[in-house]
C-alpha cells in the first residue's frame, strides 16, 4: 500500500482518537486493516485480510519477500457519514404467513400507520414479518395456517415489501429470512421485549458507526487468525508416513519417530549422510549374513554329540566289565557253598527224614523260616515251651512237637543264617552286572561301528569283549564259575582305545559349540550393521521428504503461537480500547436519552449500571440490589422497557421505522395517554406502525394527530373466517371531521346525479350513512366543542365555555330531525317504509344536505 493511501480522514471524535492511538502501536498488517476500515466503514474484505495475511507473514518471517512499509494512521477532521433514511412502503402478496389472507395490500403511511382489532384477527401476523425481517431479539418463527397445514403442503413464508431508501423506491420478495437488508435497522417493541429491557443484561442493538470501527477491525483480526487456523490445519500431516519405511531398533527410527518441530536437523542431515561405498557394503552385507544363515554346523555337531553319547555308553559298560575280578567271584562263590554245606550238616544232624513231610529242601527251608517270623511278628520271644499251643491249629503241643519245634529254631540260629546271607551278599557283590538296555544298546553301536565302510579298529573287539561280557555276566547271575579268564583285560585294552575315541568326539563337541556361539554372535552384529546401513540409506533417500515435515510442522508452531499472541495482545487491547469508546460514546449517551424517556413516560426511578463483555457495551437495570421485575407492577414495567426501548432506537436518529406491537397491555388510562403522545412525537420524525387491539388508545393516538392537524392512516384487522388479517382501511374508531366528511358527501352526490335508478337508491343509504356520521362530528367537534369523545376517558370542563349556547336551539332544530331521517334511511336500518316503496329522492338527499351545510354555517359564523 502507497503512503498516500494510508492516510486516513479521522475526525476529533474520542473513539477514532483510541482506535488510531491502539493501531499506531502495533504491527504493520494491523495498521493495513485498520487504516482501509476507517476508509470504506465497512468490515474488511476477504482481498484487504489476503494481503494483510501476507504482510504479517512477511513481517514474522515467513512469507516471501520484505514486509511493505505501512506509515503510522494520521487523525484529519471530517464529518462523519450520514446513515441512510429507510421507509415502509408497503406489505403485499403475503403467503404462508398464519392463516393471513393472501389478497390483502398493507400500505404504511411515511408517519404513523395504526393497525387495529380484536383478538384473533390477524394482527400477529403482520407483526411478525416485521419482526422478522428486521431480526429483532424477539422474533419468532414464522409458522403456516395451523388448521389447512396438514391437508396439503403449506408454502413457504412470502411477502413482496415495497420501501424506500433514501429517496429511492425499491421491491424486495422476502423468502422467510431473518434479517434482510435493509430492514434490520427497523425496532421492535412487543410484550416479549418487556422483560428483555427490564431485567436482561442487554447489549445495544444499534452501533455508532464511529465505535462500529472497532467491530470492524476486531472482526479483521480474527480473519487473520482464522488464516492461521486455516493453514495450521493444511500444514498438519496428520499421520507419520515416514515411519512406515524404517526398523524399530536402529538410530534412525526414535529420530523419524518423533519427527517434528523440535527435531534437530543437523542431526537429521548427519544419519543421513553415507559413507562412500554405502550400496556395496550393504550388498557385502546381505552375502555374509545369508553365508552364516546357511552354515552346515549345527547338524554336523548333533550328530557328533550324539556319538558322544554312544561312546560313553559303550565306555561305561567296557569299565564295568573291566572291574569285573573272577578271582573275587569264585572265591565268594565258594564260601557260599561251603556255608550252606554247613546249614545242610546242621538240618540233618537236627532232623531225619522220617520226621519231615518231604524232602529237607529249600521250600522246606523257607516253609521253617516263614512260621518263625510269623513267631517273630507274635512277639514270643520264649516260644515254645510247655503248655503252649501250635500257632497254626492252636491244639496244645505235645512233647514230640515241643521237641521238634525246638530243633526248628535252632536250625534257624542266626549264626548260620548270617553267614549264608553274607555270603550271598559277596557273590552278588562280586558278579558281573549289566544295565540290560544298556548293555544292548553300546552292543547295537559296536556292530554298526563295525560293519561300516571304514569301521574303527576298537570296533570288533568292542563286539568280542561285550559278548563275553555278557556271557561272564549270565554265569555270576546263576551262581556259575566264570570261564572267560581274559575278559578283564580285554575289556580294559578296548576301553582305553574308546576313551582316546571319546575325548576326540568330545573336544570336537566343544569346538563346534563354541564355533556356532561365534557364528551366531557375528550374524547378531552383521545384521545389526546392515539394519543400521539400510536405514541411513533409506533416510538419505527421504531427507527431502523429512525435512519438509520438520518445516512445516514448525510453520504451523510458529503460526499457532502468533496466533495466541494476537489473542492476548492485539485482540485484548482492542478490546480495551472498545470499551473505553463504548464507555464514553454509547453509555453516556444512552444514559442522557434513558433519563429523558423515563421522565416524558413517568417511569420508575432505577439504577443504570454499564457493564462490558468481551469489548461490547452492556446495560442492566436495578432497584436497589433487586431485579426490577421482583419490585415494580407489570405496567411500571412496561413503561421502563419502553423507556429502554425508545432510548436505545433514539441513538439511530431519524432514520428508521419504529414498530410497536400492542404497547400498552397492563398500562393504566392516564399513561395510555402518556404512551400515545409519545408515540405521536416520535412519529414526527420517525415511521411508526402500531398494532393494538385497544380501541382507546387507537383512538388516543388519532386525537393527538387530529389536534396537530396530522392524518393518520388507520387500518381494521377482521378475521375473514378461513383467512384472517382482512384490512378495513380508514373505518372506525376514527374521530372523522364534518369537514372531512362532508368532502364524502359531496363525492356521494355527485356521483349519484349521473347513476343508474339501481345504483342511485345504493348511493343515496350510503350517502345518508355519511350525514348520520356528520350529525355524530358535528355535535361532538363543533356543537359541543369535543367536552366528549367517543373512545375517550373524561369530561373536558374547560371546553365548556366554547359552546355557544345562543345558537344552540337552531342547529338542534336542523339537526335532530336529520339525524332521525339519516337512520331510518342508512344501509344498516330496515323500516317499513321501504316495503311501502317510499324510497328516498336524490332531491331529497340534496336537500337534507343543504339544511345541514346551513345549519352548520350558521352556528360556526363568527
Amino acid at each position: 500500500m502507497a503512503a498516500e493511501e494510508v492516510s486516513v480522514n479521522l475526525g476529533d471524535a474520542t473513539p477514532r482518537r483510541l482506535l488510531v492511538g491502539w493501531a499506531n502501536g502495533q504491527d504493520a498488517w494491523v495498521r493495513q486493516i485498520t487504516a482501509e476500515t476507517i476508509l470504506s466503514r465497512q468490515a474488511p474484505s476477504d482481498a484487504l485480510l489476503d494481503a494483510a495475511y501476507t504482510t504479517f507473514l512477511a513481517d514474522k518471517g515467513l512469507g516471501d519477500g520484505e514486509a511493505p512499509e505501512v506509515p503510522k494512521l494520521e487523525l484529519v477532521a471530517t464529518d462523519a457519514a450520514e446513515e441512510e433514511t429507510l421507509e415502509l412502503v408497503s406489505l403485499a402478496s403475503i403467503e404462508g404467513v398464519n392463516a393471513l389472507a393472501a389478497d390483502q395490500e398493507l400500505g404504511f403511511d411515511p408517519e404513523l400507520t395504526v393497525l387495529f382489532g380484536q383478538n384473533g384477527s390477524g394482527k400477529t401476523g403482520y407483526a411478525r414479518i416485521l419482526k422478522r425481517i428486521s431480526a429483532v431479539r424477539t422474533a419468532e418463527d414464522i409458522l403456516p395456517n395451523a388448521h389447512t397445514a396438514d391437508l396439503d403442503s403449506p408454502p413457504s413464508p412470502s411477502a413482496t415489501i415495497q420501501y424506500r431508501l433514501s429517496g429511492m423506491d425499491s421491491s424486495v420478495m422476502w423468502k422467510d429470512e431473518s434479517g434482510l437488508a435493509p430492514f434490520t435497522r427497523i425496532s421492535v417493541f412487543d410484550a416479549s421485549a418487556v422483560s428483555l429491557h427490564v431485567d436482561s443484561d442487554l447489549g445495544y442493538v444499534y452501533t455508532p458507526a464511529e465505535l462500529a470501527l472497532f467491530g470492524h477491525v476486531a472482526a479483521g483480526l480474527q480473519g487473520i487468525q482464522q488464516r492461521i487456523a486455516t493453514e495450521v490445519k493444511a500444514l498438519a500431516p496428520g499421520s507419520n508416513s515416514l515411519l512406515s519405511r524404517f526398523t524399530r531398533g536402529t538410530k534412525v527410527y526414535p529420530v523419524i519417530e518423533t519427527l517434528g518441530a523440535t527435531t534437530d536437523l543437523a542431526e537429521l542431515d548427519a544419519l543421513a549422510t553415507l559413507p562412500d561405498g554405502a550400496e556395496a557394503d550393504r550388498e557385502r552385507l546381505e552375502g555374509e549374513i545369508a553365508a552364516l544363515r546357511s552354515n552346515s554346523l549345527d547338524a554336523i555337531l548333533s550328530s557328533t554329540q550324539e556319538t558322544v553319547r554312544h561312546l560313553n555308553r559303550l565306555h561305561g559298560v567296557l569299565t564295568t566289565a573291566m572291574n569285573f575280578d573272577a578271582v573275587v567271584y569264585e572265591k565268594a562263590r565258594v564260601k557260599l557253598q561251603e556255608a550252606e554245606g554247613r546249614r545242610t550238616e546242621a538240618r540233618e544232624q537236627l532232623f531225619s527224614q522220617d520226621e519231615l513231610p518231604g524232602p529237607a529242601d529249600g521250600e522246606w527251608q523257607e516253609f521253617i523260616v516263614a512260621g518263625d517270623s510269623y513267631r517273630q511278628h507274635l512277639d514270643r520271644e520264649h516260644y515254645p515251651t510247655a503248655g503252649d499251643k501250635c500257632l497254626y491249629c492252636m491244639q496244645e503241643l505235645s512233647p514230640t512237637a515241643l521237641n521238634l519245634l525246638t530243633r526248628y529254631r535252632t536250625f534257624l540260629d542266626e549264626t548260620l543264617v548270617r553267614q549264608v546271607a553274607d555270603t550271598n551278599t559277596e557273590v552278588r557283590n562280586s558278579s558281573l552286572r549289566f544295565d540290560e538296555a544298556e548293555l544292548t544298546r553300546a552292543n547295537e553301536f559296536a556292530t554298526e561301528q563295525r560293519d561300516g565302510e571304514d569301521p574303527p579298529v576298537w570296533a570288533s573287539q568292542a563286539c568280542d569283549v561285550l559278548a563275553a561280557a555278557r556271557a561272564a555276566a549270565q554265569d555270576t547271575a546263576n551262581g556259575k564259575p566264570v570261564t572267560a579268564g581274559t575278559l578283564r583285560e580285554s575289556a580294559e585294552a578296548v576301553a582305553s582305545k574308546v576313551g582316546a575315541e571319546l575325548a576326540t568326539a568330545r573336544a570336537a563337541v566343544q569346538q563346534m559349540s563354541e564355533d556356532k556361539a561365534n557364528a551366531a554372535s557375528a550374524l547378531t552384529g552383521k545384521q545389526k550393521e546392515l539394519s543400521e546401513l539400510t536405514a541411513r540409506i533409506e533416510l538419505n533417500r527421504n531427507i527431502a521428504a523429512a525435512r519438509e515435515y520438520v518445516r512445516r510442522a514448525r510453520r504451523a508452531q510458529q503460526l499457532d503461537k502468533l496466533s495466541r499472541v494476537i489473542s492476548s495482545g492485539a485482540s485484548k487491547q482492542l478490546t480495551v480500547q472498545s470499551k473505553l469508546a463504548s464507555e464514553d460514546l454509547v453509555n453516556k449517551n444512552f444514559e442522557t436519552l434513558f433519563a429523558e424517556e423515563c421522565a416524558r413516560l413517568r417511569a420508575p426511578q432505577v439504577a443504570l449500571r454499564f457493564q462490558g463483555r468481551s469489548g461490547q457495551a452492556q446495560r442492566k437495570k436495578a432497584v436497589a440490589s433487586y431485579k426490577p421485575s421482583a419490585v415494580l407492577s407489570e405496567g411500571e414495567q412496561k413503561v421502563l422497557a419502553l423507556a429502554d426501548f425508545l432510548a436505545e432506537s433514539r441513538m439511530r436518529g431519524t432514520k428508521a421505522p419504529l414498530i410497536f406491537d400492542d404497547p400498552v397491555t397492563s398500562l393504566d388510562y392516564r399513561r395510555l395517554d402518556e404512551v400515545a403522545a409519545r408515540i405521536q412525537n416520535l412519529a414526527e420524525t420517525h415511521q411508526v406502525v402500531v398494532l393494538t387491539h385497544n380501541i382507546m388508545f387507537a383512538s388516543a393516538l388519532m386525537a393527538a394527530r387530529q389536534n396537530k392537524k396530522l392524518r393518520t392512516k388507520i387500518y381494521e384487522v377482521r378475521d375473514g373466517g378461513e383467512a384472517k388479517g382482512i384490512l378495513a382501511p380508514d373505518v372506525e374508531p376514527r374521530l372523522d371531521t364534518p369537514a372531512d366528511l362532508a368532502k364524502r358527501i359531496n363525492v356521494k352526490l355527485q356521483e349519484m346525479t349521473s347513476a343508474e335508478p339501481v345504483v342511485q337508491d345504493a348511493l343515496i343509504k350510503e350517502t345518508y350513512d355519511l350525514i348520520r356520521a356528520w350529525c355524530e362530528a358535528f355535535v361532538e367537534q363543533e356543537l359541543l366543542q369535543n367536552v366528549t369523545q367517543r373512545y375517550r376517558k373524561n369530561i373536558m370542563m374547560t371546553r365548556l365555555s366554547k359552546i355557544d349556547s345562543s345558537r344552540l336551539d337552531a342547529a338542534i332544530a336542523v339537526i335532530e330531525p336529520l339525524f332521525d331521517r339519516a337512520c331510518e334511511r342508512m344501509t344498516g336500518h330496515s323500516h317499513a317504509a321501504e316495503y311501502m316503496s317510499t324510497k328516498p329522492t336524490v332531491s331529497e338527499v340534496q336537500e337534507d344536505w343543504e339544511k345541514a351545510k346551513a345549519a352548520r354555517s350558521a352556528y360556526i359564523a363568527t
